[in-house]
């Protein structure tokens, strides 16, 4: 074997071979599910994320979800002005733009989603499933989702079902003083009537639950209600009795009354209601409000009007509401229908307002996007004063003028980038087809000279595919151009495609030729996965198996996992991935939050991952120095091979080179008061040392342990219905550097038409030269601010300006720079 000479660094390999992502996409998709009787909107990411904090307007037509990119083995890049916007039937119209917290740096690690409503809504925001996504739970608006379903025995059996009478009185006029408690919320509270030992009792009932043990876990959390009880319902479609389950033990006797039956209708309307049978909701809804009043009829009144919400019949509901609220104006529903006919409401103040959702017809076809265009721009201005010799000595007056250097302006940044997104859709009963297109092209118009070589255009197509989902047989097919939903692939052109055998089952295939070019090399990959919702009603999971072939030979051969637990207040997340043939472990995540009934939230991650995952095509970016003799760079595993490396030297080489990345986090946010949250992230991260190898001839030492602790406080509100202001302090100390950050950032809708984003920004750098053991000083700062105008509800028009002034006092030399940044452009959304 001829041994490489040279290499190098892991990093800089790396670094290039991400150069073609420049300018890529954080959203990636953006998908519309049912959870129970909530509808779930996931936003897919481009790389792994960590969701730390989110904020919410007043007018609950807004909201800012804030997270933190970890580190890959890719540079994603960034695009400003990424938008997506969601239109469902029967759900506010939402839009959603990925911008970095700082407007300054577009390639800030540390980033937010800014959603807005089309009116106001019920909703919260939390972790999605795996790394890569960020959901948003819309409150009761479940049944407005259509999706693939499985048909089973359970669908056609229900399930019996419990509620938790938290309190009973002889006297009707029962409330409950204790609220209940935030993680509970989603569950309805409503009035009832029960026999219980042979005395008819009031009621005041938690539920629905589908299991004992569901109702059971939420008795645990209802110790401010010591009388609270599990009650058992009836079979659906039957007049059977109830009875209690559990503490009391008794057991309910037969009414044979009007107010019996009632109980009996309203019961079976909400399992129809539950079960996505609205129709048949409605119907025995009807038959129980021509029954003479009893204490089931406000409960009816009730859902009925959301029953026709959820049938998209806005008027009707509106109508159901108002009834509710003239009939029963202190009754312990009104502040929930209240709140639901102020969410019927357009909001007067918007960030973005949209075109407002029609409704379609079954069958309906439609086209939606947007067309934009930017362009940034950049110059800067340096001045450069000699101060010392390389040695550290101090120079004389003559020396430091001879050596001093007068201001040099540069234009360095002149780019035009063009954005196409565009998806045509025909949904009916039975399937819901989709074409998407999205592209980017750019045009770099610097002089050939600053250029050097690079080309001046450059095109990626991010998105072409054909979607099918087949809403009655569980089928999911995609074809063309599209990102991997697991195994860490990214884009690639090929097909995917996934079976629901069972409900919350479901089996997955992939198959095709990664989009980002290696040389002259050829890739192409498939896996498979196996996907499980609900191994029990808040833990889900899923496993997968993956192979990516490189030029003939097997690149990498993975198996991975991840384990996601659920509840309402909490989440934690698990997940790996090990490569077979390496014997190495890529990946190994754990994320936990937790959401206490005050809205603090905890967030804590522990990762260890492969700086790049073991890949035999990671020999392509050694340096050998017969290749560098002859001139050539070596374009594929053949001419490595034809050099005489064999795939098991290749293969030994990349085990000798793999480092790994460690990084844990906690983070706490909490209110203190309506308008404010405080909050507080710990950052620990270490790169491990790579040994001295034929690539690496002295090998890699350790980074040691690098260690960030920032503050915030967020202010919410202060002088307006969506304002928001984020204050953050940090101190970052490595090995040999120490960093000082202090950034404030606002936002400000002024009217429905324009928005102002001003900041303001102070950093302080001190790290040591190794030769001299001097100090290197770095301070920077400098203003900035973003605005936008949309002169139509369609149209916005955005720009951006950031000044930053700099004074390094170096070893050498003291160097002042002056930079400007900006970006101006437009947005079209049809």
């Amino acid at each position: 074997m001829k041994h490489p000479l040279c290499a190098r660094w892991l990093a800089t390999a790396l670094a290039l071979s991400a150069s073609s992502l420049l300018h890529a996409e954080m959203l990636d998709e953006v998908d519309v599910r049912r959870e129970g009787n909530n509808a779930i909107v996931q936003i897919r990411l481009s790389s792994p994320a960590s969701l730390l904090r989110t904020t919410a307007s007043r007018t609950r037509d807004l909201t800012q979800a804030y997270y933190q990119l970890r580190l890959t083995d890719t540079d994603p890049g960034f695009v400003a002005g990424e938008r997506r916007i969601v239109r469902v039937d029967g759900l506010p119209v939402m839009t959603i733009s990925d911008e970095p917290v700082r407007t300054d740096k577009l390639d800030d690690s540390s980033r937010r989603l800014v959603i807005s409503f089309s009116q106001a809504s019920n909703f919260k925001v939390r972790a999605g499933k795996g790394d890569r996504s960020i959901e948003v739970v819309l409150e009761g608006l479940g049944q407005v989702v259509k999706q693939a379903s499985v048909k089973t025995q359970e669908e056609r059996t229900p399930a019996q079902r419990y509620v938790i009478a938290l309190a009973r009185s002889l006297d009707p006029k029962l409330e409950i003083e204790a609220p209940i408690p935030q993680s509970l919320q989603n569950y309805q509270v409503f009035t009832a009537r029960r026999v219980v030992d042979g005395k008819q009792v009031h009621e005041m009932d938690l539920g629905y639950f589908s299991t004992l043990a569901e109702a059971e876990t939420a008795m645990k959390q209802l110790s401010r209600f010591p009388g609270a009880v599990i009650v058992k319902l009836g079979e659906a479609n039957t007049s059977k009795p109830v009875g209690d389950v559990a503490p009391s033990g008794a057991v309910a006797t037969p009414a044979n009354s009007v107010d019996q039956q009632a109980r009996d209708l309203l019961d079976q309307s909400r399992q129809a209601y539950e079960q996505q049978k609205p129709e048949e909701a409605v119907k025995l809804l009807n038959q129980l409000l021509d029954l003479p009043a009893t204490a089931a009829t406000p409960d009816a009144q009730e859902l009925l009007g959301m029953v026709r919400l959820s049938q998209g019949e806005q008027a009707k509901a509106q109508a159901e509401f108002e009834s509710y609220l003239k009939q029963y104006p202190s009754g312990p529903g009104a502040e929930r229908v209240k709140g639901l006919l102020a969410g019927m409401q357009p909001t007067d103040l918007k960030l973005a307002p949209t075109i407002e959702s029609i409704k379609a017809p079954e069958g309906a076809i439609t086209t939606t996007g947007s067309i934009s265009q930017y362009y940034y721009g950049g110059k800067s201005t340096t001045a450069t004063q000699a101060v010392r010799d390389t040695d550290g000595t101090l120079l004389s007056a003559d020396e430091i003028n001879n050596r001093s250097k007068a201001p040099i302006s540069t234009t360095d940044q002149r780019l035009l980038s063009n954005n196409v997104d565009t998806t045509w859709r025909s949904r009916d009963a039975d399937r819901d087809i989709k074409l998407v297109f999205r592209d980017q092209f750019d045009y770099n118009m610097l002089s050939d000279a600053q250029l050097k070589g690079k080309t001046r255009y450059r095109n990626r197509l991010n998105a072409a595919y054909f979607d099918y989902q087949g809403l009655k047989n569980g089928l999911r097919t995609r074809l063309g151009r599209q990102s991997a939903m697991w195994g860490g692939e990214g884009r690639y052109d090929g097909a995917s495609g996934s079976y629901a055998f069972r409900p919350k089952w479901k089996v997955s295939a992939a198959a095709g030729q990664p989009t980002d070019k290696l040389g002259e090399s050829k890739r192409e990959f498939f896996g498979t996965s196996l996907d499980a919702d609900a191994l029990t009603p808040n833990l889900g999971g899923s496993l997968f198996v993956l192979q990516r072939n490189i030029d003939g030979e097997v690149d990498r051969r993975a198996a991975g996992a991840d384990l996601r637990y659920f509840t309402q207040s909490s989440s934690l997340m698990a997940s790996t991935d090990y490569d077979v043939i390496f014997k190495k472990l890529n990946v190994v995540s754990l994320q936990g939050m937790y959401m206490a009934e005050d809205n603090t939230t905890v967030n804590a991650l522990y990762e260890r991952r492969s700086l790049a995952p073991a890949s035999l095509s990671q020999t392509l970016f050694f340096q050998y120095q017969e290749f560098t003799d002859a001139g050539i760079i070596p374009q594929t595993i053949t001419d490595l091979k034809n050099r005489g490396y064999s795939i098991d030297q290749l293969r030994e080489l990349v085990r000798a080179n793999t480092s790994y990345w460690t990084h844990s986090m906690l983070s706490v946010t909490t209110p203190v008061s309506p308008q404010w949250q405080t909050g507080a992230t710990m950052d620990f991260n270490r790169t491990g040392a790579i040994a001295p190898n034929p690539v690496l001839l002295q090998g890699q030492t350790a980074s040691g342990l690098s260690k960030t602790l920032s503050l915030l406080a967020i202010g919410s509100n202060l002088y307006s219905a969506r304002d928001t202001n984020v204050f953050t302090a940090s101190l970052m100390r490595g090995k040999q550097i120490k960093t000082y950050m202090l950034n404030y950032n606002n936002m400000t809708p002024l009217s429905d038409s324009w928005q102002l984003e001003p900041g303001l920004r102070w950093q302080r750098n001190i790290s040591q030269d190794i030769a001299t053991g001097l100090d290197i000083t770095t301070v920077a700062w400098g203003p900035g601010l973003k605005a936008s105008f949309k002169p139509r509800p369609t149209v916005t028009l955005e720009s951006n300006l950031n000044v930053d002034y700099t004074r390094t006092e170096g070893v050498t030399s003291n160097d002042k720079s002056t930079r400007y940044t900006y970006f101006l452009g437009y947005r079209y959304d049809y």
